[in-house]
């Protein structure tokens, strides 16, 4: 199977940023690095949008992974908000008869549980651009509120990265 990876953000557009400074380009991209190499040992083949800290337009994402005729396209990012006890893991789906549908609640189940944080499920958008662009189905993932101090004080951390990625990549190993 062949992933496009999308780590949210990046160069001038850092995301979300947390109450201390933390982005959310920075985050997503560690994730999605440790993400790429599970999957790869799996034997799949990975293309990303990027491997630093580097802006890329929501354009270019789309049209490398059509490019490269991706299977999936997964679409990571941290969720933000101004209240900051707001949590929980929620994925995106252009529409319910995605063929990612049941991945994108396995997805929220295994965050939500794994993370301890509310599951506020997936979640149907015709707006975003990556989920409508893609030719493939696709899924964008809100890992938890970076705005949120308990996840702003362990989201950077290898751990919590290192857990992230593993559930998320044992959801795409079922597809």
């Amino acid at each position: 199977m062949k992933f496009y990876l999308d780590f949210g953000h990046g160069g001038k557009d850092s995301g979300a940023v947390s109450f201390n400074g933390t982005f959310e380009s920075n985050v997503v991209l560690k994730i999605g690095l440790i993400l790429k190499s599970m999957l790869e040992s799996y034997g799949h083949t990975v293309i990303t949008t990027r491997i630093d800290d580097t802006y890329y337009s929501l354009s270019y994402r789309t049209n490398k992974a059509n490019r490269y005729n991706c299977d999936y396209f997964i679409s990571l990012h941290m969720n933000s908000f101004s209240n900051r006890n707001a949590r929980g893991c929620e994925v995106w789906v252009y529409d319910k008869s995605s063929r990612l549908y049941n991945t994108s609640q396995s997805v929220c189940d295994s965050l939500s549980k794994a993370l301890n944080t509310p599951n506020r499920g997936v979640k149907v958008s015709k707006s975003f651009t990556v989920l409508k662009k893609s030719k493939m189905p696709a899924m964008l993932v809100e890992i938890d509120f970076i705005s949120n101090s308990i996840v702003e004080d362990v989201c950077s951390s290898y751990d919590y990265c290192y857990v992230v990625a593993k559930n998320i990549c044992n959801a795409l190993l079922k597809l």
